[in-house]
Order: C-alpha cells, then structure tokens, then sequence
C-alpha cells in the first residue's frame, strides 16, 4: 500500500463556487497585494509528497489552507486538475463529515450497520463486530436508543469505535479525532496507534498535541500551496514561521 502524489493542484473556476466559499476568497484577494481578475482559485497547488506503509501524516495550516480539499482528492471525491497524479494504492476509508452518515430518527445498533454499509463494509462482517463496537464505545446500554438521543460526545464515541474497529489499509481523516472527553480520547489514541502500525494514515488537525504525539510526518499547507513535508518539529517551526508573517504583514 502507498500513497503518491505529484504535482497536485486543482482550481475552481469562480462561477461555479458556493457564495459563502466565494466571499471568503474575494475578500482575501481584496486584502491581498496582487489584485488580478480573479476568474479561478487555487484550492490546491503543485503538492508532491509519498507515503508508504507505516506512514502517519498530520496536514497541518491555517483554515482556507487545503487541507481538507486535500483529504477529498485523496478520496477521490474531487478531481484534480489536469496534470495532477493521484495514487492511493490500497483500500481506504475517507472519514469527512461523520454526522453526514447517521440516520438520527434510527436506533443506535441499526446506525453501526447503516454507517458501516456506506463506508463499504460488508454487512455480516458488521453484525459480527457490533457487540465490540458498543463495548468500545461505552455505549451497550444505550443500543436501542434512538440516535438522536444520544449526546454529542456519544455520538462521536460511537462513529469513532465504527470506524476503528472496522479493518481497513488507509485512513483519510478530516478533523474528528480531536473532539471527545480526555478519557475516551487517550483509550482511542493508543488503540489507534496499535491498529495503524501497518496502515497508512493522513489526518488534519489544528491540534499539535495530536499531530506530535501521533504522526511520524507532517505536511504544512499555506494557501494551497506545499510549504513543508517531513519531520515533525521542523514542520511545526515553518508553521510558525507561516503563522508569525500573517500576523506582522
């Protein structure tokens, strides 16, 4: 399993855009020095980094840097722009917008299962591993609850338990893990560790705690572009760097 990229870029053309997408970036450009016709955007801009076996990459930059544009190239969700080669060899399991796959009015056990078939599990696989999933997710009492019941922490208890304890080879995760109580956190984190030695996994976060304490590599966005790959402490240094000019420009 491994995941290259080469030249990596993808625009969006300014017609197309969502106007609450649209307003944040004219605004930027209006504040910026260049004040070009803005007819496309670069979300995205020559990336080119390799992850193989093993691999845990945090994806680390200011909101509106890429990184979650980013984690949906990698998922196949956008295409990129011409030029741009994508390989992600291996099964992989996008985690963007949990909340996004849960049926609120259904039960809890019936969500595992729903949850489960649409991130492509196979359904007798999921019924086997239901029981685990509860009992990781401190939830068994709770499993003919209605899932709207539940609180925000259970929730994403419960979406965590079902997508960790499902076998898959690459993790693609948008945010997420940096959300819960501390207790349940630091269990997910070591059993997360333990399950990943042999995966690959690409997490963003705005956490340092969790990208130095959990990945091997990092990746600094800035604005779309590669501003750093490699080693930990000397990415969260450039990201300083980053962060230090914005604040005195």
């Amino acid at each position: 399993m491994e995941i290259i990229v080469k030249n990596l870029s993808l625009a969006y053309n300014v017609k197309n855009l969502d106007s609450s997408f649209l307003r944040k970036s004219l605004i930027k450009q209006f504040f910026s020095k260049s004040k070009k016709k803005l007819d496309q955007i670069w979300a995205l801009n020559n990336l080119n980094f390799k992850l193989s076996k093993g691999d845990r990459l945090g994806v680390i930059g200011s909101n509106g840097s890429g990184k979650s544009t980013l984690i949906k190239c990698l998922s196949n969700i956008y295409k990129p722009s011409e030029g741009s080669e994508v390989i992600v060899s291996g099964k992989f399991l996008p985690i963007i917008e949990p909340w996004s796959l849960s049926e609120p009015a259904d039960s809890v056990e019936n969500n595992i299962v729903l949850i489960g078939l649409i991130l492509g599990f196979d359904k007798k696989y999921i019924l086997n591993n239901i029981d685990n999933i509860l009992k990781f997710s401190e939830l068994e009492n709770k499993k003919d609850y209605q899932f709207s019941s539940l609180s925000t922490g259970m929730k994403l208890r419960l979406i965590f338990a079902i997508v960790f304890l499902l076998e898959t080879e690459i993790f693609l995760i948008d945010e997420f893990l940096t959300t819960g109580d501390e207790k349940f956190r630091n269990k997910s984190f070591k059993h997360l560790i333990e399950k990943t030695q042999n995966s690959i996994t690409v997490i963003c976060s705005h956490e340092r705690k969790t990208i130095k304490e959990f990945c091997n590599k990092v990746l600094v966005l800035d604005n779309g572009k590669q501003a750093y790959f490699g080693d930990i402490d000397e990415g969260f240094r450039k990201y300083d760097e980053i962060l230090m000019k914005k604040v005195n420009s």
